[in-house]
């Protein structure tokens, strides 16, 4: 992932508590609904996340990518 797109990805998930529940049920369907724009690897990226994860986990994680 992009260091932009993973940063704002993780502002919003730790600031918007409901984009938080919804990215925890369908990463996907949130992600595209927030308008963020992904490339082919970085929602393969998205995909291999654990969203079950804690917060401070998916943070860990989302920052060691890309």
């Amino acid at each position: 992932m992009s260091r932009q797109v993973v940063g704002q990805l993780v502002d919003r998930w730790l600031n918007d508590p409901e984009f938080r529940k919804q990215v925890r049920q369908d990463p996907e369907g949130a992600i595209q609904a927030s308008g963020l724009v992904l490339s082919p690897e970085e929602w393969t990226a998205v995909r291999s996340l654990d969203w079950k994860l804690s917060d401070e986990e998916l943070k860990t994680r989302a920052n060691n990518v890309g």
